[in-house]
């Protein structure tokens, strides 16, 4: 929907303009933005957002394991078959490759449990930085679970303009997220919500309101 509303709009300016838009979305730019009360939050607050990870999964390489120092790392290899054997290497495990019980995708789900007990131990083996050497050459999907202060820095995150600086309309700073949409490369800066009543006066001059009337709606309440 987001690389839909992005294309309409695009073509709007197209029409109304005559000059064409490189259009840009991305899944980490969309995701922030799902979550951009509780960025919003966390960021003013500074303190992260963690929702605890699912563990059970049908398919075991389809799945979060923690690690040894309480970190998450988050698997997405739907093909539990073709990615076996490359997580018994990571793992330290080779042997498992070969094993009767876990010969193909079939096998693994059929002894997901099993395989999900064996994988959670392995992981409780190391710290996520010593993960993150392991799973360099790794040929599955992975990603390492980060809070919201940690995917605000994320180099993705900060290349892409994500997370933007703000400021309340008396001049203090905050963060907000960014609309997940890019034209030509530019982030879309959010700006501060309006104070009370702010731009009632000019909203009344567009309606053709003179001062002398907006003075006689307000002195009687009508307006604030």
């Amino acid at each position: 929907m987001t690389i839909a509303g992005g294309i309409m709009g695009a073509l709007f300016h197209r029409a109304q303009t005559g000059e064409a838009t490189t259009v840009d979305v991305s899944l980490l730019g969309t995701g922030i933005w799902s979550m951009g009360a509780a960025y919003g939050l966390s960021l003013l607050h500074d303190v992260p957002w963690t929702p605890p990870p699912k563990e059970e999964r049908a398919n075991p390489l389809y799945a979060n394991y923690r690690t040894k120092d309480g970190r998450w790392l988050a698997f997405g290899c739907l093909q539990a078959g073709r990615y076996w054997a490359p997580m018994c290497d990571v793992i330290g495990r080779p042997e498992l490759a070969t094993d009767p019980r876990y010969a193909d995708h079939v096998s693994l789900l059929a002894r997901t449990s099993e395989v999900m007990e064996l994988l959670r131990e392995a992981f409780a083996e190391r710290t996520l930085a010593q993960w993150r050497e392991r799973l360099v050459g790794f040929v599955g999907q992975w990603t390492v679970v980060q809070d919201t202060l940690e995917t605000a820095v994320d180099p993705q995150t900060l290349a892409n303009g994500y997370i933007q600086d703000c400021q309340t309309a008396a001049g203090a700073p905050f963060r907000l997220v960014a609309a997940p949409v890019q034209y030509d490369g530019v982030p879309a800066v959010p700006r501060r919500a309006p104070g009370f009543n702010e731009h009632g006066d000019e909203i009344l001059a567009d309606l053709g309101l003179g001062e002398d009337a907006v003075i006689d709606l307000k002195i009687r309440g009508v307006v604030a």
